[in-house]
């Protein structure tokens, strides 16, 4: 993910269907993510941003990986990527929405 120029002293990042526009002076350090680093799933509620305080991940991947290693967590460890891709695959049907009528 990258951020591109974009017209009036601004840029712009465009992912999954989610264009974000901010000023060019934006520093994507200071502010929560909307994508977890990890799985790169948006994030969608209160227990991810919590999660990403603590872990840097979305509650998804923390309750996946980050709690059950936590220490080699919190000294650089993460998965590898076909762990994170077949748990994106799980997720994937998991993260529906559901209505009941």
């Amino acid at each position: 993910m990258s951020w591109s120029p974009y017209p009036k002293d601004r840029k712009i990042l465009q992912k999954d269907g989610y264009s974000i526009v901010v000023p060019a002076s934006f520093e994507h350090q200071k502010v929560m993510p909307i994508f977890c680093d990890v799985c790169e799933f948006r994030f969608n509620h209160i227990d991810d941003e919590e999660n990403f305080k603590r872990f840097g991940c979305c509650s998804s991947c923390a309750d996946q990986w980050a709690y059950s290693n936590k220490e080699k967590w919190l000294t650089g460890w993460r998965p590898s990527g076909e762990q994170i891709s077949e748990h994106a695959e799980k997720r994937k049907f998991s993260n529906q929405n559901i209505r009941f009528i």
